[in-house]
């Protein structure tokens, strides 16, 4: 019980004050533990870090998972929108995902390659799908997925320091450029 409600407060913690605002200290007295027995369930900070970090990941993996296109391309497009999504409706959960310092965060290119990401590997899938079609270039699925997560990941960076104008001039820019990078591979216009 104690475990959950420590894991809870730090949640709740991240939820309101970002991940600035993550300390064993706040996370205890949220929890109404001491500082010490918190360390009976989270042998440390990194270990509470890694826990925040693989409920951001599970949380982006059942929305993809979720998703039910058939169509390579609209499945890939869909779980673009799909990110824009998750990074706007939970921001604090996304950033556990994909911004926290966790130790155990996965690391490209092996972790990728190996299949320790579970919706990398379904993008990867998909590419897959849309090179045997003929709608997608040579480029190898992995280079593509990585472009994608990268400038999705780096745009959703920018909003957050924003440089943007505006939510809408975001959401428009995040839609178009990701469009973009998906085209760019694109065996249709490598051959033109």
């Amino acid at each position: 019980m104690s475990k959950d409600r420590i894991f809870a407060a730090a949640r709740a913690i991240l939820d309101h004050e970002g991940i600035e605002g993550l300390s064993v200290r706040k996370v205890a007295t949220r929890a109404g533990v001491s500082p010490m027995a918190m360390y009976r369930h989270f042998a440390d900070k990194d270990a509470l870090l890694n826990a925040l970090m693989d409920d951001g990941l599970a949380a982006w993996e059942k929305i993809v998972r979720a998703i039910r296109a058939e169509d390579p391309m609209k499945w890939l497009e869909t779980a673009i929108e799909a990110f824009l999504d998750f990074a706007l409706t939970q921001p604090h959960r996304f950033d556990a995902a994909f911004f926290l310092p966790a130790p155990e965060a996965r690391r490209y290119p092996d972790d990728f390659v190996a299949g320790r990401s579970p919706v990398i590997a379904m993008f990867m899938i998909r590419i897959d799908q849309a090179k045997a079609d003929g709608r997608l270039g040579g480029t190898p699925a992995i280079d593509v997925a990585l472009a994608l997560a990268s400038m999705a990941q780096g745009l959703v960076s920018m909003q957050r320091a924003n440089r943007f104008s505006s939510d809408k001039q975001f959401r428009t820019l995040f839609r178009a450029q990701l469009h973009h990078c998906l085209q760019s591979f694109s065996a249709y216009e490598r051959t033109q």
